[in-house]
């Protein structure tokens, strides 16, 4: 698909999401679907709907889902229409869901094999929806006996759903369906990517800028930033349990210390000491 090469005999789907970072986190999911050139239909274009409480990833992922769920539709009604269809082709411009894509972060039956963590035993995040979307694809197959993959995408090649998207934010009702529940999130002091974990060590002390919380099943992810030092301003994930979330609170400084550093997170020892920002700091 990074090369525009088209099956002929395929359903594509594009599937889309777009986000404003207000303070009701809004977006919208759209979805258009094409048809080869053999099938006597109009291609369809679908600005689904406008989301609040959610954010970027969950909205990713919603229109993926909520793509599936126009398809189960599309053969319920137009079943003799698209008989010589013989792929249903999922396109994301953002993730690869493939599960036959061994770079993919999105490995969903793997996930489910290991009872939703990662390999690190961590929680993952939206395995709500990675549920659904597993559950559906199955529901799809079964009921169409159709090839499906999902498909990463350049944006170019997805501008109409990003249009449809776009268009679905403005919609007068909102849906909280997919609301992350107690997520607190607070500002940012700096506007900066991840860490690279490679380059931290354990047992290395920190003064970070605590600015989001977010449950993730038993565990928390807390997001931080560092203030000071090679790494001022990079974005920093620790997760955690009850004891350590409750002492860390949301636009607060700290020095941490760190206990173990995996591939994209930390764990922290519970010796933290709150600080003041520094005179010359954020």
């Amino acid at each position: 698909m990074n090369g525009r090469s088209v099956n002929p005999y395929a359903l594509y789907v594009h599937c889309d999401g777009a986000m404003d970072y207000d303070s009701k986190n809004t977006g919208g999911v759209g979805v258009e679907i094409r048809f080869p050139d053999f099938v006597d239909l109009e291609n369809i274009e679908l600005p689904i709907g406008r989301y609040e409480g959610a954010n970027i990833e969950r909205i990713e992922l919603e229109a993926i889902l909520q793509g599936m769920n126009e398809v189960l539709k599309l053969f319920k009604v137009n079943a003799r229409a698209l008989e010589e269809v013989n792929t249903i082709i999922f396109v994301t411009d953002r993730y690869g869901l493939n599960d036959n894509d061994k770079t993919s972060p999105f490995r969903i039956r793997d996930w489910r094999r290991n009872k939703w963590c990662n390999h690190e035993g961590k929680a993952i995040k939206n395995s709500d929806l990675l549920d659904k979307i597993d559950k559906t694809r199955k529901k799809i197959y079964d009921k169409t006996h159709r090839s499906l993959r999902i498909e990463y995408g350049r944006r170019k090649f997805n501008k109409a759903a990003d249009k449809l998207a776009k268009k679905a934010k403005k919609q007068a009702r909102a849906k909280r369906d997919i609301a992350i529940k107690g997520v607190k999130l607070g500002k940012r002091k700096y506007d900066s990517t991840e860490v690279d974990y490679n380059l931290l060590d354990d047992k290395s002390e920190h003064f970070v800028h605590i600015f989001k919380k977010e449950p993730v099943r038993e565990q928390w992810a807390i997001s931080a930033e560092f203030c000071e030092g090679s790494f001022k301003g990079r974005k920093l994930s620790i997760y955690t349990d009850d004891s350590i979330e409750r002492r860390l609170h949301r636009h607060h400084y700290y020095t941490i210390r760190i206990k173990n550093v995996f591939t994209h997170h930390v764990v922290i020892y519970k010796t933290i000491r709150e600080r003041k920002r520094l005179v010359n700091g954020p």
